[in-house]
């Protein structure tokens, strides 16, 4: 019999870049490789205030029970103090394994993190920097128990060549997810409405053609990434925090004050539907200062911009939101009542929300 085919690391984490539902498999192809229990996508610091931990074969209350104990810090965290100290001899991505967490141990404030490892049968395993900037660290590693045993020289040899193949497809996936506010940018210049797109820390990442016009009259600032303006009820950096607080607001408007006696403007701030984890640089929420025409088209232009709704999607909504009932909806289109069910099921989907209540409430601050 032939030996076994190396996997196509390249191909595994690049179709996880593409699809970022398929890191669990990509992850969980190089534990068993590795013949560990756990592979673990960790991103934490900077733009990853909101961080991600990934962990196949992990119950999400030992994620969250790891989170809410506090223990991401090196004084307690035996895996953070290894990778510090090399950071801090200038090694960014070395492989570390339980020979560099044996020599850090000795060292810290408390074991309860260690004690916790050892109780949930992680106490081994491996790691690697896949990125260190101003985003903050996206770290890959391995876990396992004491019957998986410590790694073996071979065992880190695969991991580092996987990890080199996740390494490229983060800073894929990254470069992806940066493109979308342009994406979006595009799409409200398209219906000739300004707006400025956001990320997760309030930061600006795009913005329309229409919106160069309010920066360049002084009616919108940029420091550094933020924008600001003076308004009533809110300041325009007043309504970006609100948006992108934790558990924060879907939608806030407010009235901007313009220069040489022009009228103010309106700006509305609308949150974008969640994902479960990103890299830091998604858009978050989306600041319209002209909002979309009130008529049929324009606010299905609108949805189709901000939601990626398609026309007919859109139109759908629209009639939901008008009260009709789907049997008139499904006879009104042209389709069957299992087409139209599906079509709402995208929209939901897309928009982020689970019921036609829900549809409702979000679609209220446009439509109204």
């Amino acid at each position: 019999m032939g030996q076994r085919a190396d996997p196509d690391w390249d191909e595994i984490f690049m179709q996880a870049a593409l699809q970022p539902d398929m890191w669990l498999g990509a992850l969980d192809a190089l534990a068993s490789q590795t013949g560990s229990g756990h592979g673990q996508l960790i991103g934490v610091g900077g733009a990853r205030e909101i961080p991600f931990n990934i962990v196949t074969n992990f119950s999400t209350d030992l994620i969250d029970h790891f989170a809410v104990s506090g223990w991401g810090a090196e004084t307690h965290n035996f895996r953070v103090a290894a990778s510090n100290r090399h950071i801090e001899r200038g090694f960014y991505d070395p492989v570390l394994f339980e020979e560099h967490y044996d020599q850090v141990i000795p060292q810290l404030a408390s074991s309860d993190y260690l004690d916790w490892c050892e109780e949930i049968g992680i106490p081994f395993g491996c790691q690697t920097n896949l990125v260190i900037d101003n985003f903050g660290i996206v770290g890959l590693a391995t876990l396992r128990d004491r019957k998986d045993g410590r790694t073996t020289a071979a065992q880190r040899k695969i991991f580092a060549s996987g990890a080199k193949a996740a390494r490229r497809a983060v800073r894929l996936q990254e470069k992806l997810e940066g493109e979308q506010a342009k994406l979006l940018a595009g799409a409200f210049d398209a219906i000739q409405v300004s707006a400025f797109i956001i990320d997760v820390r309030g930061q600006l990442l795009a913005h329309s053609i229409g919106a160069d016009a309010m920066l360049a009259a002084g009616d919108v600032r940029v420091a550094g990434r933020s924008i600001d303006a003076p308004g009533a009820p809110f300041t325009l950096r007043q309504t970006v925090q609100a948006l992108t607080a934790d558990g924060g607001l879907d939608h806030m408007r407010t009235q901007i004050i313009t220069a040489e006696s022009r009228p103010p403007l309106m700006i509305e701030g609308f949150r974008l539907p969640e994902r479960e984890w990103s890299l830091g640089k998604l858009p978050h929420a989306i600041l319209i200062a002209n909002g979309p025409r009130r008529d049929r088209a324009g606010v299905t232009q609108y949805l189709s911009a901000i939601y990626r709704l398609s026309p007919a999607e859109g139109d759908i909504a629209v009639r939901l939101f008008e009260g009709k009932p789907r049997a008139r909806i499904a006879a009104e289109r042209g389709v069957t009542a299992e087409t139209l069910r599906g079509q709402i099921k995208q929209i939901y989907l897309k928009c982020g929300v689970d019921s036609e209540a829900a549809l409702m409430r979000l679609l209220a601050p446009i439509l109204s």
